[in-house]
């Protein structure tokens, strides 16, 4: 075949692979990509294939269905991907497959966590490895000069106010200084659910962060460790 042929041919296969707008993730969850993908080189079929290649299948029976692109839940929130109710919804302006498939695996995580609360927190372990975690680290902060005020450092839940501590008083790049060797990274920070979901992604998606993780989070990874293997 005549290679110029063949090269239009290769880029028209290429092109309606990325125009393709419905998928299948482990044959039964839909995916629905509503707008059109912000980046080229995005390329969702091996997004998905990454995710089955890596994940065992049965961590996602918690979730029915991906949607892809604008939607008013995200936008209001500044978010790039959320969970709800069965549902995963995903911003179409990542710029990466890895950016994609970070951003599904986290938020199953938090799948899981809805449908297994008590599996996952029943025992309270992850909760103190979490508030030691906290306490070591706010213990330093206070150190680096920085008051606590108008928040509670052991509070589990999200708050914008200590986010807003966390990142615009402390600083993100002295706050990846002071969470070395306590925390993975500085998203794990900010609750208990995001070190659980924050702890889970990097597990199954990095060997690295899995071998850090079993140092510096050993119940964070018998709990993952747990729901991959089956209670």
């Amino acid at each position: 075949m005549n290679k110029k042929i063949q090269k239009i041919i290769e880029n028209s296969v290429l092109k309606s692979k990325k125009q393709k707008k419905e998928f299948l993730l482990f044959g039964r969850i839909m995916v629905f990509i509503q707008d059109p993908l912000n980046s080229e080189s995005v390329d969702y079929g091996e997004v998905l294939e990454t995710i089955e290649k890596y994940i065992p299948s049965h961590l996602f029976d918690e979730i029915d269905v991906i949607y892809v692109g604008q939607f008013e839940q995200l936008i209001d929130r500044e978010l790039e991907a959320l969970y709800e109710n069965g549902a995963i919804f995903i911003t179409n302006l990542l710029s990466s497959n890895i950016d994609y498939i970070e951003n599904i695996v986290h938020e199953n995580a938090h799948a899981l966590e809805a449908a297994l609360p008590l599996e996952i927190y029943g025992d309270a372990k992850i909760e103190a490895e979490f508030l030691g975690k906290r306490y070591k680290l706010f213990h330093l902060i206070q150190q680096e000069g920085h008051a606590i005020i108008d928040f509670d450092p052991m509070d589990v839940e999200y708050t914008e106010k200590m986010d807003d501590f966390l990142y615009k008083e402390v600083g993100y790049e002295k706050l990846e200084n002071l969470i070395n060797g306590i925390f993975l990274n500085p998203y794990a920070v900010t609750s208990l659910r995001e070190y659980f979901a924050s702890g889970m992604e990097k597990y199954l998606l990095s060997g690295e962060d899995r071998r850090y993780l079993n140092k510096i989070s050993p119940e964070l990874v018998k709990k993952i460790e747990e729901l991959i293997n089956g209670y």
